[in-house]
């Protein structure tokens, strides 16, 4: 099929963020005191199959799917370091052919796989982080901003007076994805006034700022049917210049996902910094060109375990 009917959940436009910014707790709360403010509702969603389409360019629709032919094997992915050694340096290295970038910083990665009750909670921690059934932007601008700041110390300003910009690099670890695909939405049917609202997401020493977002039926979508390991989505989620619409993304159930014993879904997703020179051409020009040594800061970059202390970009 060229399209899917499915579903997916959106902030819900009620009064309260008006005058009061929508939260998340990520700890017990104290008695009384309620874990989340964020109200969500159901919405049916239209979404398109890009193999039955032309290619998405990323200049005008946030997203893309790029080749990325890993040296990861399936148990590799057990391996902290050995993810933080060759996985994101094949990551950084791909970002900076297709992207033209003086350098990439990788801040973030995290290991997702379904356990065979999802979308039902359980009551216990699970060992893996889930799909996110609910539409959000990882990061705002502001938050990225005291990223580069955080990373990069003294020669923070000197690297912001050149355009950054923050993506995400998903993929399946193991293929075809019969089961909880992700979702895109173009860019070019974003109203980042009207679509997105900043949210955080508070954890006892730390607070992430995303963004939540409404639903409009304008939004188009997009999603990959049978998304192999070594096709890789990279789509927009912060940028320097205005230009630069974030990408809304969610995971979302198949129409038949629960009339067939399909595998559950396992993926990887990494969030990255990318930079051009003050004198550098703007990015988006999609340009291979030589490639510049790869910065990772590891002390910055989370784990994939559900239970681990650093933060999820997601609601």
């Amino acid at each position: 099929m060229d399209t899917i009917h499915t579903t997916a959940h959106f902030l819900s436009p009620i009064d309260l963020y008006k005058t009061e910014k929508p939260y998340s707790l990520r700890f017990p709360p104290p008695d009384g005191f309620p874990r989340q403010s964020t109200k969500l509702e159901e919405h049916k969603i239209v979404v398109r199959d890009v193999r039955k389409s032309r290619p998405l360019s990323f200049a005008k629709e946030g997203c893309t799917v790029l080749r990325l032919d890993s040296r990861m094997k399936y148990d590799d992915y057990e391996e902290e370091q050995t993810i933080k050694d060759v996985y994101l340096s094949e990551v950084s290295h791909l970002l900076r052919q297709f992207f033209g970038a003086t350098k990439v910083q990788i801040f973030e990665h995290r290991v997702r796989k379904r356990h065979v009750n999802f979308p039902i909670a359980t009551g216990e921690l699970y060992e893996y982080d889930q799909p996110t059934s609910v539409v959000h932007v990882d990061t705002t601008l502001d938050w990225v901003l005291s990223m580069v700041r955080r990373l990069n110390s003294e020669q923070a300003e000197g690297m912001l007076e050149g355009r950054v910009q923050c993506v995400n690099v998903w993929r399946p670890i193991n293929g075809p994805v019969k089961d909880w695909p992700l979702a895109l939405c173009s860019a070019r049917t974003i109203d980042p006034v009207q679509d997105l609202e900043p949210c955080d997401l508070v954890y006892p020493d730390y607070v992430v700022e995303n963004m939540q977002v409404y639903h409009r039926d304008q939004q188009q979508w997009f999603y990959m049917s049978d998304q192999m390991p070594d096709e890789a989505w990279v789509f927009l989620q912060a940028d320097t210049k205005p230009e630069g619409v974030p990408v809304p993304h969610v995971a979302i159930p198949l129409p038949d996902i629960r009339s067939k014993n399909w595998p559950p879904r396992e993926s990887i997703e990494c969030r990255a910094l990318v930079y051009y020179g003050a004198n550098q051409k703007d990015g988006l020009n999609q340009v291979e060109t030589g490639i510049v040594g790869t910065c990772y800061n590891d002390a910055e970059r989370s784990g994939s375990r559900a239970h681990a202390k650093n933060p999820d970009f997601s609601v």
